[in-house]
């Protein structure tokens, strides 16, 4: 198993972690068969059955056959390009950070309407896939690279919103209740790639504020600019 996760193909954490994704999820698939739920996420049951360990059991688990081949494919081709860009660490940190991030503000939820989760369960995959695509997508927005959708030119914007809109659709049919710690993966991936920016736009504000002070501080003193050369001994206002 060791020289299996060592060969060429599966040095990069991202080919490492949809091979765990597929054991995981084969893994549930058996132990469901035999009786077993122990896998998913239950907020109900991580907080007042105390099975704390559903959160990160969960990470690995897809519930469907589809689910666990596109899911897997989604981390293999767009984790490897992610983690080539940031690094094993980072991407890591990335993948896995957010959505167990998003497991402890549904939590918050569970803790605060404990009776709506009841029986309601999740499975950490589609987190994992959801934090990848809309990532992906904005670094690709953000570097101003066109991506290949199914042979289709798309801006990494619009790839990003394509993983919002699945996300979305999953809502409308089956529930926001459903899909919850997708939609707070969503929100995070939008926050932690917009952080930059989102300050550079308060510098942008600032600037323009007090651009907007001065001028009026100039117009109420009776102020003048007055072009000079240096040395000049009446005073001025550059």
């Amino acid at each position: 198993m060791k020289r299996f996760f060592n060969s060429p193909s599966f040095r990069l954490r991202a080919h490492q972690l949809a091979i765990a994704m597929v054991v995981g999820s084969v893994l549930h698939g058996v132990l469901i068969q035999a009786g077993y739920n122990t896998l998913l996420f239950y907020p109900y049951n991580t907080l007042f059955g105390l099975e704390l360990w559903r959160p990160f059991s969960s990470l690995l688990v897809a519930t469907s056959p589809l689910e666990v081949i596109f899911g897997a494919l989604i981390i293999y081709s767009i984790g490897s390009t992610l983690e080539y860009q940031w690094g094993s660490r980072r991407f890591l940190y990335i993948a896995l950070g957010i959505p167990v991030s998003a497991s402890l503000l549904t939590l918050v939820c569970a803790l605060l309407l404990p009776r709506t989760f009841l029986g309601i369960g999740y499975g950490g995959a589609r987190e994992i896939i959801t934090t990848l695509w809309i990532t992906y997508g904005l670094v690709a927005h953000f570097s101003h690279q066109q991506l290949n959708f199914w042979g289709s030119p798309l801006s990494g914007k619009a790839f990003a919103l394509i993983g919002v809109a699945f996300v979305a659709l999953n809502a409308v049919f089956a529930g926001p209740l459903v899909v919850l710690p997708e939609l707070f993966c969503i929100a995070l991936c939008y926050s932690y790639m917009y952080r930059h920016r989102s300050y550079n736009f308060k510098n942008q504000v600032q600037l323009k504020y007090y651009s907007w002070k001065l001028k009026r501080l100039k117009c109420r003193s009776g102020l003048k600019v007055i072009k000079g050369q240096r040395g000049d001994n009446d005073r001025q206002i550059h």
